[in-house]
Parts: structure tokens; C-alpha cells; sequence
């Protein structure tokens, strides 16, 4: 696309710098890179928090199999179903063709991290509308950036809901975008809020730029829009509820109710803190300026992600999840925008015939060595996932013949779902007060579970017990422990029934 920059130079001249053939090879290497990245850092059992294991996995399996776990969200019917719908093939595939192993939930951890790649095109789309330069290097942060790789990897909502905003924006905010486009942009932003209907504002926001700019675009769009929310129809008719009716539970009991709340509170400067946590000090003022720098025709963009973070700012219950399609968007706009300030500053050391390829390259190195450095200085995926050993020791207990039922620890819960295991085996989970207040195991968990997992030291009650095995945490160890004799029935401790007496 030759498009004037914000400079108003004709951008006619990048494009001819290069072979035409060149970009394809181009946009081939950094698509490989993408996947590399992913592969590379790809932990099926790492998660950042329950609702990837609870709320997706256990659900999707539960459809494909019929039988699993109900967590409180899932019985007052707080969420829609379109992510565990979305992975329900391939766990159906999985259970039904390779019984007895987890290669369901491996393709549907796969599927999932596919689908979040769709944020690819749409950081090329946005940068295009300058250059095809600028798009490149927009195409390679979101395909490198260490916590855009991370949230790949995250089977969380935020994630897929991201990479279609980021996918619809594209299709939307081009100036040649055509009819089929916007409705495919109408449909894709539509689709993005319904996975995440808190980034609704967000997308709001998207929508009233391209309306500013050029407002036939509202027709095809709205057409994309009610395709998407017939969709969505669809998808709670399937699951047997009520069209949209988790969208007013979510506000009844998360504001009303004050269930989110209760997963604790932040102050209102607390996204600020995570920021500078998340990408250190260099990489946050780099960033920053760059942004700014992506020129007139993004600030609408840059509002938005703004706005975003503002209004959760506002909200009493912070995680950086919830602002995470903020950060990717200033991201590519960060992107975009260091390709402009790297021009500027090689324009008077560079010979012009070469200045676009040099800055092109010094562009994407710098983009390399800034995600190296910021992800050295965080810490990196494991300061932000964990749970492994716990996963681990749950499918040692599966696979053993010995074990007639799991008890487990509560704060080990939910690494245990049944989706994680290679076949079904009967859980129990131990109340809460176990560990905080130091009671004995109860005798009912004693008798119906012949295995505990649990930490290094079992409380009070455990002695028929022997430690099988053990797996370490960061800051703590977790075992695997097995008495001899059967198993008795356990109504009171099974998981089901404890969670909903616990309201878990």
C-alpha cells in the first residue's frame, strides 16, 4: 500500500526498495520465528491462574466426554461456552481416538495457541497502512515479544479475545478496506468481545475511529457484528442457556455481588506497578516513545488502550490480564512507531539509498535485544506460570493401579482437573481449613482416599500413609502419598460436592 507517512512523504519509494519477491521470504522467516518461539516455550501443564485448567480445559472436556468438573462460575452460568465449544473437537478427538492418554488436551492446547496467532495479520494490516516496512517489524514483535509469545501460551480468554481485536482493527482501519472486509472486520471485533465481553469498550472505542474517518463503514460492519452475536445466540442455545444471560450474572455477582472483590483489591496505580514489573524500566520508556511516535493516523488507537487501562484501573480487582489487549496494541503501535524514529535518527549517517534497509534491520535487532533484556529482567514464563510438579504428580497417581481415589490438597486443586489426566480417577479435595488452621486430615477423606497430594509434611491423621514421590514448587514441595487398603465411598470430600459446599 502507498500511503503518505505522517511526515507526508510519499512511501511509494519503500516499497520499490526491495525485490518484490523479498517480502514473501521475509514475512515467511518471521512467521517461522513466531512458531519457533511458541514451541519453544510451549508448557501444557504451566498456568498463570485456574480459569485456564477450571474454566476452559475441564469444560471443554467435560463436553467431549460428558462427565468432569462444575465450578461455581459454570453453575450459576456466569460465562458463555464459546471457548470450551471451540475446544471441544479436539478433546472429543483425542478421548475417542487415543484413549487413556492426554492427546486430547494437547491438540486443544495446540488449537487454542493456533488461534491466538490470528493477532499476526492483524499487527501486518495495521502496519501496512504505512509501509510494508513498518509492518514487518510490527509482524516480528508480535511474533517475538516474550509476553506475546507468554500469552500464546495461556489458555485464557484474554488471550484469543486480544488477537482478534488486534486481527479486527486491521480489517478495519485500512483506508482501501472494502465491504467484505469491514464486515469481516464487524464480525472478527464482534467475536473478540463475546470471548471477552470486558474488552467491549475497548473494541467500542476501535469502532468510533473508523466511523470518524470514513462512516459508510458502519453498514457492512454492523452486518459483521449481528453475525457474530448470532453466533454467540447460537453457542448458549447449545449450551442450554439463555442467549446473553452470562453477560448480566457477570455484572450481577462480579459488582453486585462482589465476587470478584473477593479475589482481592488493588489501588488505582496499581497497573502502573505491574507495567514496570512486566517490562523493566529501558523497555517501558522505549515503548512509550515510540508509540508516540506512530504518528496521527494510531492515536485513536492509543486512546483506546488508554482508556482501557484506565477504566479496569478503576475496578477494585486488578490482575495484568485484563489489560493485556492495551499492551498489545501500543506494542505494534511502539512497533510501527521505531521505524519512524529509527528513519530520523540514521537519516543524517546513512546514504538515502540504503537508509529504509538499514533502519528496517537496526529496527527489528533493537526489538530483539529490548524482549531478551526485559525478559531477563522479569524473570521471564516462569515468574508468571507454574503448577507443573503438581500436574505431574497428579497423572504419576492416574497411572498408578494401586490408586483408588485422589485426595487432594485444596490449594492444589486445580491443577488436578480431570482434563489433565490421562484417565478418570475419582478426586476428593480437602477442605480449606486443613492446612491454615493445622486440623487433622478428617477420617472420611482417610478412608475413601487411598492417595493424598499434598506438601511435604501431611497433617495430623496421616500415618497410614507413605511418601511415594515428590516434586518441587519455587518456594515450596509437594508429594505423593499412598496407604495400603481400599477405598471407601466419600460423598462428603468428593470434588463436586465439595466445591459446591465450598462455593468454589
Amino acid at each position: 500500500m502507498a500511503h503518505s507517512s505522517g511526515s507526508g512523504r510519499s512511501l511509494r519509494p519503500q516499497h520499490a526498495a526491495s525485490p518484490p519477491a523479498l517480502w514473501p521470504i521475509a514475512i515467511g522467516l518471521v512467521v517461522l520465528v513466531a512458531l519457533a518461539l511458541r514451541v519453544q516455550a510451549w508448557s501444557p501443564f504451566a498456568a498463570s491462574h485456574p480459569d485456564e485448567l477450571m474454566q476452559y480445559a475441564e469444560q471443554a472436556n467435560r463436553l467431549a466426554t460428558g462427565h468432569g468438573l462444575r465450578p461455581w462460575e459454570n453453575r450459576l452460568g456466569l460465562r458463555n461456552s464459546l471457548i470450551p465449544q471451540l475446544l471441544w473437537l479436539p478433546f472429543w478427538l483425542g478421548r475417542h481416538f487415543a484413549p487413556d492418554t492426554l492427546t486430547g488436551y494437547y491438540l486443544g492446547r495446540i488449537w487454542f495457541e493456533a488461534l491466538t496467532l490470528l493477532a499476526l495479520p492483524g499487527a501486518w494490516l495495521l502496519g501496512a497502512q504505512v509501509s510494508r516496512r513498518h509492518a514487518l517489524v510490527a509482524l516480528f514483535v508480535v511474533a517475538s515479544w516474550w509476553e506475546s509469545v507468554l500469552f500464546s501460551n495461556l489458555l485464557l480468554s484474554e488471550s484469543l479475545a486480544s488477537a482478534l481485536l488486534l486481527l479486527g482493527a486491521g480489517l478495519l482501519l485500512g483506508p482501501e478496506a472494502g465491504q467484505r472486509r469491514l464486515a469481516a472486520a464487524g464480525f472478527v471485533l464482534g467475536l473478540g468481545v463475546l470471548v471477552r465481553f470486558q474488552f467491549g469498550p475497548f473494541a467500542a472505542l476501535v469502532l468510533a475511529s473508523a466511523l470518524w474517518r470514513r462512516p459508510g463503514v458502519f453498514k457492512p460492519v454492523l452486518a459483521g457484528g449481528i453475525a457474530a452475536m448470532a453466533l454467540g445466540t447460537l453457542s448458549d442455545l447449545v449450551a442450554g442457556a439463555v442467549p446473553f444471560s452470562w453477560f448480566f450474572i457477570n455484572l450481577d455477582q462480579n459488582i453486585a455481588a462482589g465476587r470478584a472483590a473477593g479475589f482481592g483489591t488493588s489501588p488505582p496505580w496499581h497497573y502502573l506497578t505491574d507495567y514496570y514489573h512486566h517490562f523493566g524500566a529501558a523497555a517501558l520508556l522505549f515503548i512509550a516513545g515510540c508509540a508516540l511516535a506512530s504518528g496521527a493516523r494510531y492515536r485513536p488507537l492509543l486512546l483506546a488502550a488508554l482508556v482501557h487501562v484506565a477504566l479496569h484501573s478503576l475496578i477494585a480487582h486488578k490482575e495484568y490480564r485484563f489489560v493485556w489487549v492495551a499492551s498489545l496494541f501500543v506494542l505494534v503501535l511502539a512497533a510501527i512507531g521505531s521505524v519512524r524514529v529509527f528513519d530520523r535518527l540514521l537519516e543524517p549517517h546513512i546514504h538515502p539509498r540504503h537508509l529504509r534497509t538499514t533502519s528496517l534491520f537496526v529496527a527489528l535487532a533493537s526489538w530483539s535485544l529490548l524482549s531478551f533484556a526485559s525478559f531477563e529482567a522479569t524473570g521471564g514464563y516462569t515468574s508468571f506460570r507454574g503448577g507443573i510438579a503438581i500436574t505431574e504428580l497428579a497423572i504419576d497417581a492416574a497411572r498408578d493401579p494401586r490408586i483408588c481415589r485422589l485426595g487432594v490438597a485444596n490449594g492444589l486443586f486445580y491443577h488436578t482437573v480431570p482434563a489433565l489426566l490421562p484417565h478418570p480417577i475419582p478426586l476428593s479435595l480437602a477442605p480449606k481449613e486443613l492446612i491454615k488452621n493445622d486440623q487433622p486430615l478428617p477420617p472420611e477423606l482417610v478412608r475413601g482416599a487411598n492417595a493424598l497430594l499434598m506438601f511435604d509434611t501431611l497433617p495430623k491423621g496421616g500415618t497410614a500413609y507413605r511418601k511415594i514421590t515428590c516434586r518441587d514448587l519455587p518456594t515450596e514441595r509437594v508429594c505423593l502419598y499412598l496407604r495400603p487398603g481400599p477405598c471407601a465411598p466419600d460423598p462428603l470430600y468428593d470434588a463436586q460436592a465439595a466445591l459446591e459446599r465450598e462455593d468454589m
